[in-house]
């Protein structure tokens, strides 16, 4: 009897430990156009296990332009760059030629705007081990036209020489950058191309090992969906200084609506767009509404006066970007009074150039309290 009654209670134990861990899995597509108006295709796949609700395995990937031949791993440090630097050494008849050192990160201090994230290249017809970094000829990839300050590009390839231990001036041998490219090696120069990551502004370093980071930081913190949820859409967001994204070490990524939408989606399998409540305010009615914008969900208050006419539209809660999207809705926003006058006629508001997906969200969030106040 009691070899029975410990049989029973092992096979409970067993199915207690089973009941209690479940998978999850979402795949969420982003669409759009990168910064240079080429067309791309993000998917982001969140995947794993937990166990009582505690996140216990994870798999998180972003996979550009997916299933096209274009279609790469921003995991994979040869696929998307961010803090890294590519480097070729050619063999010509003259001897060695650099055909390209670039450096691709963000310092705010290169310049304003969209512009911090610099893009140079650095090229030499001539290769020596006694070239000087000051000898190489350098673009600015951003803006070819210009040709960058030495004081910008040291501040710049700064990042990449202290990854190779050196305090960077005009002065230093390229040959001791090249070398932690593996390009040069006991006082020669070697034929091939290379990649390599370097510790950005901040400590983050590639897109990828900023992924991993991210993932590492959610299974030491045995953190749950719903907890990584509110993480990403509460820090580490474009409103934020740069400097103030420390909250998972080695991550400064922008967390933007879509790391929230793939979290959304794995806790409930679709994502929310609609009316959430409406109550009566004085002289009529008011609609909370959801809608999904760039930064995530966008929480507006739309109100109708006694005949169903919007009178006003307030956003409650978004995340939109500070100086682009944010702008749409700030207090008398010329955006929102559009609304309010092109009510009948929405699809005829002109979008704010830069921030389309805020300026449809919030067409939307009118739009689908109108259709709402028509069922009450």
């Amino acid at each position: 009897m009691k070899k029975l009654c410990a049989m029973l209670l092992a096979c409970l134990m067993v199915l207690g430990a089973a009941a209690a861990e479940e998978t999850f899995s979402a795949q969420y597509e982003m669409t759009g156009t990168t910064s240079t108006g080429k067309p791309k295709n993000d998917t982001f796949i969140f995947e794993g296990k937990t166990e009582n609700g505690v996140i216990t395995e994870l798999n998180f990937d972003i996979i550009r332009n997916k299933g096209t031949e274009g279609e790469y791993s921003k995991k994979d440090i040869m696929g998307y760059m961010m803090n890294v630097s590519d480097a070729k050494v050619e063999k010509t008849e003259a001897g060695m030629k650099l055909s390209q050192l670039t450096v691709y990160g963000y310092d705010p201090n290169f310049d304003s705007g969209m512009y911090a994230q610099f893009m140079l290249s650095a090229s030499c017809e001539q290769l020596t081990p006694e070239t000087t970094f000051g000898e190489l000829t350098f673009a600015n990839m951003a803006r070819p036209d210009e040709a960058p300050a030495m004081d910008k590009v040291i501040l710049a390839y700064q990042y990449l020489a202290r990854e190779a231990g050196i305090t960077l001036t005009e002065q230093t041998p390229v040959c001791e950058l090249l070398a932690l490219h593996g390009l040069y090696e006991d006082g020669a120069y070697a034929e091939g191309t290379a990649r390599v990551s370097f510790a950005g502004y901040h400590g983050g370093r590639s897109y990828g090992e900023q992924i991993d980071a991210i993932v590492a930081y959610i299974l030491e913190q045995g953190m749950t969906l719903e907890e990584v949820y509110e993480m990403f859409k509460t820090v580490n967001q474009a409103s934020q200084p740069i400097e103030e994204r420390d909250t998972i070490s080695g991550a400064t990524i922008t967390f933007v609506g879509d790391f929230q939408r793939m979290v959304y989606l794995a806790i409930h399998g679709e994502l929310f767009e609609g009316v959430v409540n409406h109550s009566a305010v004085e002289g009529g009615t008011r609609v909370e509404v959801v809608a999904q914008g760039y930064g995530g969900e966008i929480e507006t208050n739309v109100t109708f006066d006694a005949a169903g006419r919007v009178t006003a539209v307030a956003v409650r809660d978004a995340q939109e970007t500070e100086g682009i999207g944010a702008v749409l809705y700030a207090e008398d926003a010329a955006f929102l009074s559009a609304l309010v006058e092109g009510q009948d006629d929405l699809a005829a508001v002109d979008n704010v150039s830069g921030a389309t997906v805020t300026s449809e969200a919030l067409k939307k969030s009118v739009q689908m309290a109108r259709d709402y106040m028509g069922t009450l």
